[in-house]
């Protein structure tokens, strides 16, 4: 009999390896957790084993075998997990148990092919079922209880932290970065302290977020700031709020200029914010109308200019807007992003808006989360600094200087 193995960080990934490869009249003979070795040893990763051949190698392997229930006879053994062997069925073929471990998690699973079970008496089938029951159950118990336990030399508390990082959506090599800091900085004792671990972790988190200070408002030449980025990020609203907020450039010589003129919205809320705040405004479509406008503005300290927004993978729009940016030459590009986000789409946005080698990341919407981990890595892993962060849509309150101690105690603080 050819024996195959399958190894994935899921049971469902390693048992679609061994569809792909047997096809649907794989038999499974055996699944199993095994551990791959991780930093330090002790956060080795979790993988899943499946082993297994094909029902036409079971078959003639029964035809060459005597008959019975026997170590020789017609059934196989299965080892799950380390709980030793169990007798299962050899003639349970994969589309039945894909079918039953991806019920468990809500997952259609492929019907059976002509590769399937042929007919057989009522008692085998039901004997099948009921094996293939205990399968999903060993499964579920896998998935759910084994992904910690193999960590011998972390302490219960450094484990139980870990999973707490992990279940902030941090990264996991940001998560075992920590531990692994954590483990080798203070005694078995001391992880029981929460002030001290709290303390260390916010410490160390802040350390891996870098932020930059706004540019200096200049005597002879405006200061020249354009946002851009994904639509419905709240681009305007934050040009609105640094304009507007003696914090930042409320008390300066400021003008708003818009080229998103893809959208009325976008020009009316800024115009409404131009009356209110008594700030001029101009709207442009092209980058000589930009030029245009800048020189009308030189007298200006402070110059903020709004874009279109729209999709990452809009190459026209990617187009149009390294166009404006030659026109504008900023001193500042402030990237606008959502904090609420998916990890992947963020670190796509970030290397398609990246643009000008001045982008500086302005996270948003702060108060629509709760959960900040995964930031961290985007951040870290990107090589574009903080500048600004917004919680809330009032203009123009609602905005702050990043600040690394306030993101690392945010992601720290679900933690505890």
């Amino acid at each position: 009999m050819k024996i195959k193995k399958y190894v994935a960080p899921s049971m469902r990934d390693a048992l679609e390896k061994m569809k792909r490869d047997l096809g649907t009249g794989a038999v499974i003979l055996g699944s199993r957790k095994i551990s791959r070795g991780g930093l330090l040893d002790f956060l080795g990763r979790e993988m899943f084993e499946v082993t297994a051949t094909t029902e036409e190698n079971v078959l003639l392997d029964r035809k060459k075998a005597p008959a019975g229930g026997g170590p020789n006879g017609s059934r196989i053994s299965v080892t799950i997990g380390d709980d030793g062997p169990v007798t299962r069925p050899a003639a349970a073929d994969f589309s039945s148990v894909i079918k039953s471990t991806l019920e468990q998690s809500g997952t259609p699973a492929p019907t059976a092919g002509a590769g399937g079970l042929s007919s057989g008496g009522s008692s085998n089938v039901h004997l099948l079922r009921q094996e293939l029951k205990e399968l999903k159950s060993a499964v579920g118990e896998m998935a759910e209880q084994i992904k910690y336990q193999k960590m011998p030399a972390l302490p219960a508390m450094l484990k139980e932290i870990y999973k707490k990082l992990s279940g902030i959506e941090l990264e996991e090599r940001t998560a075992v970065e920590l531990v692994q800091n954590l483990y080798g900085r203070y005694s078995e004792k001391e992880y029981g302290n929460r002030e001290l671990v709290e303390k260390f972790l916010i410490d160390e988190i802040s350390r891996m977020i870098r932020v930059v200070k706004p540019s200096p408002v200049r005597e002879k030449a405006p200061l020249k700031i354009v946002f851009l980025g994904p639509s419905g990020v709240g681009k305007t609203t934050c040009l609105a709020k640094l304009a507007t907020s003696k914090k930042f450039y409320g008390d300066r010589r400021v003008a708003m200029i818009t080229a998103d003129t893809y959208r009325v919205a976008a020009t009316q809320q800024l115009g409404t914010f131009s009356e209110i705040a008594d700030i001029p405004m101009e709207i442009v479509h092209s980058p000589r109308d930009l030029t245009r406008a800048l020189k009308h503005h030189q007298d200006k300290e402070v110059i903020l200019i709004d874009t279109a927004g729209g999709s990452q993978y809009n190459d026209k729009l990617i187009s149009e807007l390294k166009e404006l940016l030659e026109a504008a030459d900023p001193d500042e590009v402030q990237l606008v992003l959502s904090v609420n986000t998916k990890p992947k789409d963020m670190q796509h946005m970030i290397k398609r808006f990246k643009i000008s080698q001045s982008t500086r990341l302005l996270l948003t919407k702060f108060d629509e989360t709760l959960t900040f981990g995964s930031i961290v890595a985007v951040v870290r892993d990107s090589g574009v600094p903080l500048s600004y962060l917004t919680f809330g849509q009032e203009v123009p309150e609602d905005i702050e200087l990043a600040d690394p101690l306030k993101i690392a105690r945010l992601v720290v603080n679900n933690v505890f």
